[in-house]
């Protein structure tokens, strides 16, 4: 991809599939212009200048075909104050792709108007200023995202959370050395020559926030690493946790009782496949009714969210009154009809409702029937999960190098100004901090540091 190409893009914005609607987006630096074009579809230049420079969503026209008229909403978003930067238009179409991909290639037709190339628009967001380099590769996290807390965590990083801890370090290493080069441009023992420790506040401020973005950062990599973790879901006496017995080793109580267990289990799964540790867990029944009052509350915590990587929804498949168990979002999974050595009795609708969700196994924990293609099943999910997880993986180490280097420099900083150390040294410490949080920004500005100097002048100087 050029980093410099500056003529309009468009792409399509949504699924390539069949949907009730879909979204064509362009973007660039003059779309006016572009849209004036000799050729495009008639009305676009108009309708964008309908707007007058504000956000608006105009109804327009296209005439696909003769005597075929397709409505579509124009979703005007005038720069810089738009996702990338630059003029955004949406059009909001019915989504047969027959008919987009028709309206994509006659928009083609303008000069200066490309296809985008794979995460161009981002990237342009990035160039423009409108993310940094960690918030851009939080829109990839988030497109990534194999659970809620996966979600939430991108979401959050998109959000500016780590962006704000990184802000206050910058602003008070940007301080400390407003301090250092003032007190430098002054003769050894002038009254504007810095004391030992009198930069030791916004060396704190920088410490403390970098202590928040470390462990922010540390969280999310948690998340992404060293364990798989698998759910077992489902009505109580479903047969969870014999096959939690079957699979960990562990043992556990097993009964025909409703609500034998209540609290959470969770253990290691060998199997030679794991790429990361698995890690099973089981807890109570999920059911419409309950025994007691202590598996009421019992089952609310089992309907608490739950992080997994990958869910195992298990059904009774000798029970006629089964259920399938409400699936939790987000989540990949399939669904077990347990004790396969019993006559099977489960409604055939049930089990067209676990077909239509996905993949379906039968299983005995009992006669250890079905495990192999369970223990397949994880395994696939989880190398799937590794490929996606890449880039974030990456983007994840590379957080934490340069927090780390930054961390270095402000403890060897803060070290130095304790002991009276020249003020040169204690700059150029402070300098490696600022260089290691730029480069995770994706941007090193010196402006923001003369900002800070030149502000803090007298009058005159």
């Amino acid at each position: 991809m050029s980093g410099g190409r500056r003529s309009a893009i468009v792409a399509l914005a949504t699924p390539p599939r069949p949907a009730e609607r879909a979204i064509l987006r362009l973007s660039g630096p003059d779309l006016a212009a572009t849209l004036a074009q000799d050729g495009l579809p008639a009305g676009l230049a108009s309708a964008w200048a309908a707007t007058a420079g504000q956000r608006g969503v105009q109804a327009w026209e296209w005439s696909w075909l003769p005597g075929i008229l397709i409505p579509v909403e124009l979703w005007c978003f005038p720069g810089p104050q738009s996702a990338t930067g630059e003029d955004v238009l949406e059009f909001h179409l019915p989504g047969s792709l027959p008919v987009v991909r028709a309206l994509e290639a006659a928009l083609l037709q303008a000069s200066g108007l490309d296809p985008a190339e794979a995460g161009e628009f981002t990237r342009r967001a990035f160039l423009n200023g409108v993310l940094d380099l960690t918030q851009a590769e939080a829109v990839q996290a988030l497109v990534q995202a194999q659970d809620t807390a996966e979600v939430e965590a991108a979401a959050a990083l998109l959000g500016g959370a780590l962006g704000a801890d990184l802000q206050q370090t910058r602003d008070a290493l940007a301080e400390a050395m407003v301090q250092i080069e003032a007190g430098l441009d002054f003769e050894e023992g002038d009254s504007q020559d810095l004391r030992p420790g009198e930069i030791a506040s916004s060396l704190d401020r920088a410490r403390a926030a970098l202590a928040r973005g470390r462990a922010e950062s540390e969280a999310r990599r948690v998340r992404h690493e060293g364990r798989f973790r698998i759910g077992l879901v489902g009505a109580p006496n479903a047969g969870k946790t014999a096959l939690f017995r079957r699979l960990t080793g562990v043992e556990a109580l097993v009964a025909d009782e409703k609500g034998t267990t209540r609290d959470r289990l969770e253990a290691a799964w060998p199997d030679e496949r794991a790429l990361d540790r698995w890690m099973l867990a089981d807890g109570p029944g999920r059911a419409a009714d309950a025994s007691d009052a202590r598996d009421h509350a019992a089952q609310a915590r089992a309907r608490q969210a739950d992080h997994f990587d990958f869910v195992v929804y298990v059904v009774d498949g000798s029970d006629p009154r089964a259920q399938l168990p409400e699936a939790i979002a987000a989540t990949p999974g399939l669904t077990v009809f347990s004790k396969a050595d019993r006559p099977r009795a489960v409604e055939q609708r049930v089990l067209e409702q676990a077909q239509q969700r996905g993949a379906v196994l039968w299983l005995s924990s009992e006669a250890g029937t079905g495990l192999e293609p369970l223990a397949e099943a994880v395994g696939a999910a989880e190398r799937a999960r590794h490929q996606q997880r890449g880039a974030s993986a990456r983007a994840s180490v590379r957080h934490q190098e340069a927090l780390r280097r930054a961390a270095e420099s402000v403890e060897a900083a803060a070290a130095l100004d304790e002991v009276g150390g020249h003020q040169d040294l204690v700059a150029e410490e402070l300098r490696a901090a600022l260089r290691a949080l730029a480069e995770l920004v994706g941007e090193f500005t010196p402006e923001d540091l003369l900002d800070q100097l030149f502000s803090s002048f007298c009058v005159g100087k």
